[in-house]
């Protein structure tokens, strides 16, 4: 999906580019030329005001382009997503205790007793939460020992809070 956005940005310099070689050939002479009456001269605006107009004129049709091609890439996702994945990522996280030990992750590797102590559970519970996590590849073992938090559980972590904020944080009955 990004290296199709990453195309069509492409495209669009490729077509600018075109477009401006194209209007350089035609002039003949390597430059463009543009004819300008005296009544015009005085409503005429700088070329750097000009050139910065066409510059954010071409990011704006940018910018509302991928912004349609995102929502568009999204809602794909929506509609090819596995629900069995999605829950099962879901209720992996679905625990008080589970989600105290990612956050604890998310800034810092941490050891079986950094989760027993920050969560105040005995080490069984501790072992049976550290199992579910592994399992679906939230966490890892550290090279540096004790555990990390994976690419994916960082996404995961990150989109759950953005879910929070977005949803203003409150819990519905």
């Amino acid at each position: 999906m990004r290296e199709e956005l990453r195309d069509e940005i492409r495209s669009l310099k490729d077509e600018i580019r075109r477009q401006v070689s194209q209007a350089l050939e035609s002039s003949g002479a390597g430059s463009i030329r543009v004819d300008l009456h005296k009544d015009d001269i005085s409503q005429t605006e700088p070329s750097s005001v000009v050139v910065k107009d066409l510059v954010k004129m071409i990011r704006d049709d940018i910018k509302s382009s991928l912004a349609q091609r995102g929502e568009l890439a999204v809602d794909e996702l929506v509609e090819s997503m596995p629900e069995a994945t999605a829950a099962d990522l879901l209720k992996s996280l679905a625990n008080t205790d589970r989600l105290k030990i990612v956050k604890m992750l998310y800034s810092s590797h941490r050891t079986f007793s950094d989760f027993k102590t920050g969560t105040g559970l005995e080490a069984g519970s501790v072992n049976h939460h550290i199992k579910s996590l592994t399992s679906m590849g939230l966490i890892s073992h550290s090279d540096e020992g004790g555990y990390e938090l994976t690419k994916r559980g960082r996404v995961l972590v990150r989109t759950l809070a953005l879910m929070n904020e977005a949803l203003g944080g409150e819990r519905v009955d």
